[in-house]
């Protein structure tokens, strides 16, 4: 078995999309209602991380820091996000990726290179920008 097979990566990610979906399915809420929620804070989710970093405690901002890289390496590991598999597979009608309106905007064409291609663009932007907000808090962590 190789590990960094692509094939092999792509079927963890719907294996593990799959699980999460079989345990969502037994809640008594309608599949497109979860999708809307799980959508909602997929989207948003980077908008309050940047207020935890400017005004939470350190430990706190490390806490949050080390969830966003295990994130970001599942990414990079599944090929692909598993939250917007499972918002997919909650609600293929009226699918929209979150990385959707940023290729719109820049003119580029809605398919599944772009989507990742876009992701990790949005994703590195998103980390240069916190890095002189982490360096300074820890910085003045120190100083005070």
């Amino acid at each position: 078995m190789n590990y960094f097979d692509i094939t092999y990566r792509k079927t963890l990610r719907k294996r593990l999309v799959n699980t999460i979906y079989d345990r969502l399915i037994k809640t008594n809420y309608p599949p497109e209602i979860m999708a809307f929620m799980i959508k909602a804070h997929h989207f948003t989710f980077p908008l309050p991380t940047y207020f935890i970093y400017l005004f939470a405690p350190l430990q706190l901002i490390y806490i949050v820091l080390f969830i966003q890289f295990i994130f970001l390496g599942l990414f990079i590991y599944l090929y692909g996000c598993f939250v917007t598999h499972l918002e997919y597979k909650l609600n293929k009608k009226k699918f929209i990726n979150i990385i959707d309106p940023y290729l719109m905007y820049f003119d580029y064409p809605l398919n599944n290179d772009t989507r990742h291609f876009g992701t990790m663009c949005v994703v590195t932007v998103y980390f240069i920008s916190i890095l002189p907000i982490l360096y300074f808090r820890h910085i003045s962590q120190k100083i005070d």
